[in-house]
């Protein structure tokens, strides 16, 4: 048992014991009310990890940082007691270190929300809609989008839950090309 004979550590305790536990769960960033004003900020920029302007770029949704999809980011790690090499995609890496494996990704070229898990990855859906609230699946139609409030809560809530209803297929990222070519189609899988 320790004893705080000293009122220097009774005075520096003090407040800590008299103040509840302020727990903070991990937030979703706010996106722009426009899609517009996320895509200026973030096109053309380069990828931190490989210094290039991303094909397929996402942005995280907890710390905002811009990421590649694409292949020039994977890492590579031998399989232990095995001669296979395993590539793990700068999505897939960057939520593990960022959200603990669960991460919650937007992509700038379809405006859809990615959702990877462990060494799995799905589409959500979007959370910007036109002046009509209908979705406009990779930008084809060109009408500005903006921020839909009742989307955002259920990306949120989905997150809170980790209950992806929303969610009508997962990927395994092992074929991160196969991921990539369906939010490149997105727009047909309604």
């Amino acid at each position: 048992m320790i004893h705080f004979s000293s009122h220097k550590y009774i005075k520096y305790l003090q407040p800590c014991i008299s103040q509840p536990l302020a727990w903070k769960p991990r937030r979703i960033l706010r996106p722009p009310k426009r899609f517009e004003d996320l895509f200026a900020r973030y096109f053309h920029r380069q990828c931190v990890k490989c210094s290039k302007t991303p094909q397929n770029p996402i942005i995280c949704l907890f710390c905002g940082e811009l990421l590649c999809l694409d292949d020039c980011c994977q890492t590579q790690q031998h399989v232990q007691g095995s001669d296979r090499l395993l590539h793990t995609s700068e999505m897939e890496s960057h939520a593990e270190s960022c959200s603990t494996s669960s991460g919650l990704f937007i992509s700038l070229t379809s405006s859809m929300i990615l959702v990877s898990r462990g060494r799995q990855a799905a589409i959500w859906g979007t959370v910007y809609l036109d002046a009509h609230m209908e979705e406009d699946r990779n930008l084809k139609r060109g009408k500005p989008l903006f921020l839909c409030e009742t989307r955002l809560r259920w990306l949120e809530y989905d997150w809170a839950d980790q209950e992806w209803q929303r969610v009508y297929q997962w990927f395994n990222m092992f074929h991160s090309n196969v991921f990539i070519n369906y939010i490149r189609d997105c727009h047909l899988h309604h």
